[in-house]
């Protein structure tokens, strides 16, 4: 088994790094290079869309770059908004050297934790923007410290906030497709089921899954694909043992899974990174909220052209988490335990019905004229 690289090498080097800048601390009177700082999951990494767009917009001739994971990066070949997407992983002290070379930065975003504020500095960036709470040692890494909302606002709009200029809603053609791969999706109507997510208490029963995939085809003449990411393949076989339907489990990078939700009539998932990238491919979606809270990992006001509908238990006690990247606020409620920290059987998402999720099909086809 191949030893876990270390993360060492790299905070050193930053640590040394924002030694040399710590004192060079101006607010821009001119931008001309800005850098977002981040190490998210892929939905919320999606969910800095609103962010790239009130930046383009406020500043249209600035150079655009944003740290990026590795397995993301395709998304962003196409370079949307004009962003330059840098491969940034934690173990690589190569990271710091590929993000240093497209500065110095005028201006840094952090739209996650703080921390990565010191990573923007040792890059080069001059002004450091974040969002205010956490740690004191992070938070000494920021010039300029915005407070949350104080009232419920979705994700995607509270990241756009950061770019402090109005984004607008979200228009497809902004974000140009990735190169398609190998991977052809069907000629015919389909609706995709995506099972999969990071956390198994997002996990829905696999009878009901079946069940929504026999009305898909018999009510809507659709032809379901079932999906999951890689290693999660056991979920299909578990819904469709008999292989009734379509199964691309475990096939698909996120190349090919953008040209399947670009053709598809109807996305169904947990709520996870497929349900998010699904926004930029413009697809009909329906997503099941369990352990998430629904109103703030929606669509927001950016995303607000999308057919979507959200299913979810709305009043769950369990659902009483209120952190939101190391920041308390009254109005988040939502559960990120471990399966083996979860008392209720998962009963969030495994409380959700087979009738909720179909009323919600049935809107966002009827919406959509499908």
């Amino acid at each position: 088994m191949a030893r876990r690289k270390s993360r060492l090498p790299l905070r050193t080097a930053i640590a040394w790094r924002s030694l040399r800048t710590a004192l060079a601390r101006t607010p821009p009177q001119n931008v001309e290079r800005v850098l977002i700082a981040h190490n998210l999951l892929l939905g919320d990494t999606l969910m800095l869309t609103s962010l790239l767009a009130g930046l383009r917009a406020r500043y249209p001739k600035a150079l655009l770059a944003m740290t990026c994971a590795p397995a993301f990066l395709s998304l962003y070949e196409g370079r949307p908004y004009g962003v330059e997407a840098i491969t940034f992983d934690p173990r690589e002290p190569e990271s710091l050297t590929r993000i240093a070379a497209l500065g110095p930065f005028d201006l840094a975003i952090v739209p996650g934790e703080s921390r990565h504020g010191w990573l923007a500095r040792a890059a080069g960036a001059r002004w450091v923007r974040g969002y205010r709470g956490g740690a004191w040692y992070y938070q000494a890494a920021l010039d300029e410290r915005c407070g949350l909302p104080e009232h419920l606002q979705p994700l995607v709009d509270i990241m756009g906030h950061l770019a402090q200029h109005d984004p607008g809603r979200f228009n497809p053609d902004d974000w140009p497709p990735p190169a398609a791969g190998a991977f052809e999706p069907p000629d015919e109507a389909y609706a995709v089921l995506h099972l999969g997510a990071g956390s198994p208490l997002k996990y829905w029963p696999p009878d009901r899954w079946y069940q929504v995939a026999e009305v898909l085809a018999q009510r809507w003449g659709l032809v379901p694909i079932l999906s999951a990411g890689p290693g999660q393949e056991e979920l299909v076989r578990a819904v469709d043992p008999q292989k009734h339907f379509v199964d691309v489990a475990g096939r698909l990078d996120l190349r090919d899974m953008w040209q399947l939700l670009s053709k598809a009539a109807l996305l169904v998932s947990p709520d996870t990174g497929i349900a998010h990238l699904a926004r930029l491919t413009n697809t009909p979606s329906v997503v099941l909220f369990g352990p998430g809270q629904a109103n703030l990992y929606g669509p927001g006001q950016f995303f607000a052209g999308a057919a979507y509908q959200a299913v979810t238990i709305r009043e769950m006690p369990c659902r009483n988490e209120n952190l939101l990247f190391e920041r308390a606020r009254p109005w988040i409620h939502t559960c990120v335990r471990t399966p083996s920290a979860c008392h209720f059987e998962a009963r969030c998402s495994t409380g959700i019905t087979v009738d909720a999720v179909l009323t919600a099909i049935d809107e966002v086809l009827a919406t959509k004229g499908t």
